[in-house]
């Protein structure tokens, strides 16, 4: 049989709406936007090993470095709740453009940056890009997926997530430590990076056909009825999830100099990007498990990474912290993936963008507020205790949301 003979479910869309030939194939436009969203949310967490370079040239406290961790968050925040169905409307292509576009920006705001003010400036650009490009990419790449892969989709998008967000610290930490210009080059790779992730989204086919005029509005949380209390123990138990790789990303290079006496910039990127590698691998390995077990054992692996930070910095013992660091990966990674398979669960058909998109604003206040709070205990009553008070709360949400979780009807 001739291709234009065939039926329209065996024929590759794209070809189906006569795809010039420069653009890609679905399957090398799947692969184009998973090195794209890996290479953006690579750029989101290039600062983190830096931000000790940075207060010593600029001369501000750790409580000033948890504000511009959190100003990151509030610009994903903003992006989810004013833009979370602006792909949709004017289409995927626009807004992967425009979540690259203020990558780039970001990343020359940061090298160009004259003082402290200008690192507030670059995160709020870098958590927007985030926003946009978290939502449509996953979005995309379940698009392009061939057809009946959506879990493959799924987990590339994890994947490509996660991976990159581990792969900031370490790059920016190896820069740091073995080349010159330490706040510049890290983010010079970076362009060059997501030069090429623009460069190759123009060859890219749109896969939204019907297209509406951009409409950026707050439309409310969705909280749903049935389930609602199952719904909020899911959302707490992403906020100590997310807390925990708040802290990590935050705090480690400050913690790892001022308590455990290692002030080398590769090792703290090492240290978060481990938390991160291990979460992501955590997530590829628990995929195809029930989310109600998957959550509970999380939360019982999170009480204990807790129990061997908190060790770590009290002995000052770097083996312990190591210890803490990988047992939190597989806690995060559990936490996550099982809190939100849960969200996802409850959620509606008609709100299921607005359920989840509520899901994912407890996740981000978790990336800030517990941040916010141990930078300024950190200047009252120093590193330890600051860390311990967190690690107390966390624990009592991830108790409440697991007792919560375990009285739910399945």
């Amino acid at each position: 049989m001739r291709a234009a003979d065939r039926p329209r479910a065996d024929r590759d869309p794209s070809a189906t709406a006569g795809r010039p030939r420069w653009q890609l194939s679905r399957p090398a436009a799947f692969w184009l936007i998973t090195y794209a969203f890996a290479v953006t949310m690579l750029g989101t967490t290039l600062p983190t090993p830096l931000y000790v370079i940075y207060q010593a040239q600029f001369h501000f406290s750790t409580s000033v470095v948890t504000l511009i961790f959190a100003t990151y968050a509030a610009g994903v925040l903003a992006a989810l709740l004013l833009a979370g169905r602006a792909s949709a409307q004017v289409g995927r292509r626009p807004v992967l453009a425009v979540a690259i576009g203020l990558s780039i920006v970001s990343a020359i705001t940061f090298i160009l940056a004259p003082d402290v003010g200008w690192l507030f400036v670059g995160r709020v650009l870098s958590g927007l890009s985030a926003g946009l490009m978290t939502g449509t990419a996953t979005a995309a790449l379940t698009e392009t997926a061939r057809r009946g892969a959506g879990r493959r989709a799924s987990l590339v998008s994890t994947t490509a997530n996660m991976g990159g967000l581990g792969l900031g610290p370490l790059v920016a930490g190896l820069f740091a430590q073995y080349a010159p210009e330490p706040t510049v080059l890290p983010f010079v790779a970076q362009l060059g990076l997501v030069a090429v992730a623009g460069l190759g989204l123009l060859a890219v086919p749109e896969t939204v056909g019907e297209r509406s005029r951009l409409s950026l509005r707050f439309r409310g949380l969705g909280i749903p009825r049935a389930g609602r209390a199952e719904f909020l123990a899911a959302g707490f138990a992403g906020f100590a999830a997310f807390s925990l790789l708040g802290l990590f990303s935050a705090l480690a290079p400050t913690f790892l100099g001022s308590v455990l006496h290692d002030s080398s910039h590769a090792v703290a990127g090492a240290v978060v990007f481990l938390a991160f590698a291990v979460g992501a691998c955590t997530q590829l390995a628990g995929s195809r498990l029930p989310s109600r077990p998957v959550i509970l054992a999380g939360l019982a692996v999170f009480l204990a990474a807790l129990a061997l930070i908190v060790a770590g910095l009290s002995a000052a013992s770097m083996p312990l912290f190591l210890a803490g660091t990988v047992v939190s990966g597989v806690a995060v990674g559990l936490v996550f993936m099982g809190s939100l398979a849960v969200a996802n669960r409850l959620a509606p058909a008609q709100t299921r963008g607005q359920v989840i998109s509520t899901y994912f604003v407890f996740a981000y206040l978790g990336l800030t507020v517990p941040v916010i709070a141990v930078g300024f205990a950190s200047q009252a009553f120093g590193d330890f205790r600051a860390t311990l008070g967190c690690a107390i709360a966390l624990a009592a949400v991830a108790l409440a949301s697991a007792a919560v979780i375990r009285r739910s009807k399945a």
